[in-house]
């Protein structure tokens, strides 16, 4: 695999978390080794998707505490994606307006 094709996640805000799971999960999906199951592939490979805060933020994990991928992917969304930038991105929806003659394409 080549560095350059593994979607990288920096815990910057404007990143998306979906992005880099959904990617991340793809890439996963390549991997079947006998004997290990896709938990185990997961939480072996996910360090290597994280850069700078994001990193930060998975080491100061106690070792042991993550056990399963979905613990790790909860924990991940709870921090990167949490209910109140859900919030905030479903009022920007919400509280769209298209201006009097203004082509519904120049909101997008």
């Amino acid at each position: 695999m080549y560095e350059s094709e593994i979607n990288r996640s920096y815990g910057k805000d404007h990143e998306d978390p979906s992005l880099h799971i959904a990617g991340f999960l793809e890439i996963c999906a390549t991997f079947k080794i006998n004997g290990v199951s896709d938990d185990v592939i997961r939480l072996r490979l996910f360090p290597f998707t994280l850069r700078d805060r994001a990193k930060a933020w998975l080491i100061s994990f106690p070792s042991g505490c993550i056990t399963t991928w979905n613990q790790m992917s909860e924990k991940f969304f709870e921090k990167y994606f949490p209910p109140e930038k859900t919030a905030k991105l479903r009022a920007r929806i919400l509280s769209f307006q298209q201006d009097d003659g203004e082509s519904p394409l120049l909101g997008c």
